[in-house]
């Protein structure tokens, strides 16, 4: 991507540069020459700074319009829609759809933003969605509730990550419903749900859990693991359940995983992106513990363990390389 700098005097056209960038930046194509190409263009003045701040502040507000347009889609029908009301879910409306178009969970999807229960990049939060079920809810999770008879039965796991606990004292199963698949916890169950990147990955912590795909099934007792996606179900593996539920404690824990998918996960917990450039560094291999409540210091920690380059952008944008 190249700037145009006859266009700097031009706001529109310099916030359309902007949006370019966070879109090409978040894509996941990204190279070491759009990384440096990204730094330029910040750097041609204070102008182009700012507005790639704004750029990436007004996609953060996106989601809280959806979910404004879906409180007024729930209104009764018997209300009068005046015209600042009719225009006022056509601007929702239209955010919505740019919502839908979200890359790498930079700002929620339609279906997201709009779920019965969604928390947002850094939350987490405890849901009793029925007498004796809880639901404790990650960062970045969006989930529908599943009712039948008007009795709530189960939730479909739209993105994210649960740890659901069932009590003994309820009858029969609660169902968790995710890509296709299903997941079956009994009575006294506890178990851990992770839908991320077109794979489910669910983690027993206690009592029985039936997972079933695709026509296969298998049962989870306490620390044992399977998980599904493309098509296929793992057969159940032993389960590090202390790395597991580690965000329950507020902590992250990487044992042995690529520098890559470190940086994936810690994403998923703090404003902005850290872009990787360099593939080598990529393929590093971590040992770590992070705590969520130091996440603002993780640049500076991977510079020291690695001795990466790290550069800090507007828009909580970092580059390591």
């Amino acid at each position: 991507m190249t700037s145009r700098s006859s266009s700097l005097g031009h706001d529109s056209t310099l916030r359309r540069e902007a949006r370019d960038w966070l879109l090409l930046l978040t894509s996941g194509r990204a190279t070491t020459d759009d990384a440096a190409g990204f730094k330029q263009w910040c750097t041609l003045s204070t102008e182009h700074a700012q507005a790639f701040a704004e750029t990436r502040l007004m996609w953060d507000n996106l989601g809280t319009a959806a979910r404004n347009l879906r409180q007024r889609e729930q209104a009764p029908a018997s209300r009068r829609m005046t015209r600042r009301a009719f225009l006022g879910g056509a601007v929702a409306a239209s955010a919505a759809l740019l919502v839908a178009q979200s890359p790498l969970h930079l700002w929620p999807s339609l279906p997201d933003a709009m779920a019965d229960y969604r928390t947002a990049t850094g939350e987490q939060r405890q849901v009793e969605l029925t007498s004796g079920v809880v639901v404790e809810m990650n960062t970045q999770t969006a989930m529908n509730v599943r009712t039948s008879a008007g009795r709530v039965v189960g939730v479909e796991l739209l993105t994210g990550e649960i740890q659901l606990q069932v009590s003994s004292a309820l009858a029969g199963s609660f169902d968790v419903h995710a890509l296709q698949g299903g997941i079956h916890a009994a009575s006294g169950a506890l178990c851990n749900v992770r839908c991320l990147d077109g794979r489910v990955q669910v983690t027993g912590l206690d009592g029985n859990v039936r997972v079933e795909y695709q026509g296969r099934s298998e049962l989870l007792g306490r620390a044992q693991q399977t998980a599904y996606g493309s098509h296929s179900l793992a057969p159940v593996a032993p389960a590090d359940t202390d790395e597991a539920v580690a965000w329950r404690r507020r902590v992250l824990v990487f044992d042995n995983r690529p520098l890559s998918e470190v940086i994936a996960e810690i994403n998923r917990y703090r404003p902005g992106r850290i872009i990787l450039t360099n593939d080598v560094l990529a393929a590093r291999k971590v040992h770590a513990q992070v705590s969520l409540n130091q996440l603002g210091d993780v640049a500076s920690l991977i510079h020291q363990a690695f001795g990466a380059s790290v550069r800090s952008l507007p828009g909580g944008i970092v580059l390591v390389s």
